[in-house]
């Protein structure tokens, strides 16, 4: 039984890309925003300094907060990239990853939604045009194994189009297409992991109780998106129970005798229940073992 639980032969995340498309005071065509609408990317107001040092906060605070659930992978980033950017990016990583998974992030909040052909869209070298790139490409660099995390609108066209080239080349005789750069079998499909913020015909939630980058705050600060969930519905919220002092709370996730690390152990406990009952279990396992 425990043999069974245990996956033996397990895929580290040794190499993580992100990607931020966020060309902070313009606002993409395909969007329309409300007003109040959500405002904060990885915690931060991109309209609190200049756009240039509001990027680059936005992009170390990601980081950082990856670095907590994967403190010894390899951190490389590319803010408003071009092609390019974002060829050498993943190039790199794959590089160093070698055999071992790399976690591709992207954040398409300042460009158009992905297309239906399945291209995400980056910048040319002057900001003056949106680029588009295909997934297709992007697969070829990026390699397997891989996990995906789209943080943008209409993911699930991303999502689609993936599987559709798996499913493409899962026809085909086994081996490696070098025009691609991708493995040609039918297991490829177990090799890729996509994590999407909406489905294809979604668009992403402008709560402004919520953080913009909801999906990237629900993955990378779980506890924080929790607590400030409840404390906006809470009855404790009129007897001095505030946002700020979920900032406050003492201690680290890691460290289970801290108040922070009790909670988080908690949040652990009650996350994996609702997996365990919801997915299949090879799924289960896969994804949380």
């Amino acid at each position: 039984l425990v043999s069974k639980w245990r996956q033996k032969d397990k895929v580290k995340t040794t190499s993580v890309a992100l990607v931020l498309c966020l060309n902070i005071g313009v606002d993409p065509p395909d969007v329309i925003k409300i007003s109040p609408c959500a405002r904060l990317e990885c915690w931060v107001d991109p309209m609190s300094a200049q756009p240039a040092k509001a990027l680059e906060h936005i992009g170390k605070n990601l980081q950082a907060q990856y670095e907590r659930w994967q403190p010894k992978a390899k951190y490389k980033m590319h803010l408003d990239p071009t092609v390019d950017d974002v060829k050498k990016l993943c190039a790199s990583a794959r590089r160093y990853a070698k055999n071992d998974r790399v976690l591709f992030h992207y954040n398409g909040h300042g460009v158009p939604r992905p297309t239906a052909n399945g291209e995400i869209w980056v910048f040319n070298s002057r900001y003056t045009q949106y680029i588009p790139l295909s997934v297709y490409e992007l697969q070829s660099w990026v390699e397997t194994p891989c996990i995906y995390v789209l943080d943008c609108s209409a993911a699930g066209l991303i999502l689609n189009a993936l599987r559709q080239l798996v499913d493409q080349r899962a026809g085909g005789p086994g081996g490696h297409d070098a025009s691609r750069g991708l493995v040609r079998h039918s297991a490829s499909s177990s090799l890729i992991i996509v994590l999407g913020a909406c489905g294809a015909g979604e668009t992403l939630p402008q709560n402004p109780d919520l953080p913009a980058d909801v999906f990237t705050a629900c993955l990378t600060t779980p506890i924080k998106v929790a607590l400030r969930w409840f404390c906006s519905r809470s009855l404790m919220r009129h007897d001095g129970l505030t946002k700020d002092l979920i900032d406050r709370i003492p201690g680290k996730q890691t460290d289970r005798k801290s108040p922070l690390g009790e909670l988080n152990w908690v949040f652990t406990a009650i996350t994996d229940t609702i997996a365990w009952n919801v997915l299949p279990r090879p799924m289960f396992q896969k994804l949380f073992r």
